[in-house]
């Protein structure tokens, strides 16, 4: 018989063993978390001399952003690049996807975090701007507006009209690319749901999003985490303590180190509460 959850069907296979096993250690075949080549088609005018070079130093120490000293060095080498390319649209999506991984960090005071995912979203929308085409700056613009919107408050933020602006982005981002970052975009769907407040708050889409995360990439740390409280605020403490196990036991190192770690942390600390 297959499992239901919230009256919703999990179809055996590759899902189903996502959920209810330890995925394997070894890295699985998944989109890589660096965008695609859509920010190539931009059509603007080649940056000045070492623009090039300070984004080809800031990608390259992305995957070390967690270790110390790494996010000052890529802030110093986006910075520079800003001043002399400020409507460059490969600089811009990189600040704004800076900016949200500050944003990101639970341990920031709510201001800082509030204004963090302000310039993000400012960020984003200026890379939209300037490459319509461009998955990376709706992305990040509709992340920033989400984190924005839950440090001010999310009964504030409905009032101020921003759930269409988040809507609005980060549907735009996938239409362009739903695979995008490894698996984010269904995991951004998934806590918009989760986060919502009632009557608008749906665990069934919610659901059905991480597992569409997970579905795309069956490494996704972050799924695991978000599903995980989820079932757990829908009193399924079992589920749940089975999902954050896989999450600790991960190896980073499959398609965005920091950002396995990261939630791998927030996994932790959730398992250590259930149990």
């Amino acid at each position: 018989m297959r499992p239901t959850v919230y009256g919703l069907r999990v179809a055996p296979g590759p899902v189903l063993a996502v959920l209810l096993s330890v995925a394997a250690a070894s890295p699985a075949t998944v989109p890589t978390a660096e965008p695609g080549p859509a920010a190539e088609a931009a059509a603007h005018a080649a940056p000045p001399d070492g623009v090039r070079a300070a984004i080809a130093r800031v990608d390259a120490l992305w995957g070390e952003r967690d270790a110390p000293g790494r996010l000052d060095e890529i802030r110093a080498d986006l910075a520079a690049a800003e001043r002399k390319a400020p409507d460059d649209y490969d600089v811009l999506w990189r600040l704004a996807r800076l900016d949200f991984w500050m944003a990101d960090d639970s341990t920031l005071p709510t201001a800082e975090r509030v204004r963090l995912g302000k310039l993000a979203w400012e960020y984003g929308d200026r890379a939209a701007a300037r490459n319509p085409n461009g998955v990376e700056g709706w992305y990040f613009a509709a992340v920033g507006v989400g984190t924005y919107s839950l440090g001010i408050g999310v009964l504030k933020a409905l009032a101020q009209g921003l759930e269409g602006k988040f809507r609005e982005r980060l549907e735009k981002a996938e239409r362009l690319d739903p695979r995008f970052y490894a698996g984010a975009v269904y995991n951004v769907w998934g806590r918009f749901y989760f986060k919502l407040p009632w009557p608008k708050y749906d665990p069934r889409k919610s659901e059905r999003m991480f597992i569409q995360a997970l579905t795309v990439n069956p490494e996704n740390v972050r799924g695991r985490l978000y599903l995980a409280e989820l079932y757990s605020k829908e009193r399924h403490p079992g589920e749940a303590r089975k999902l954050l196990e896989q999450a600790v036991a991960h190896r980073p190192g499959a398609y965005d180190g920091p950002e396995e770690r990261r939630a791998q942390a927030r996994a932790r600390r959730l398992l250590a509460e259930l149990k």
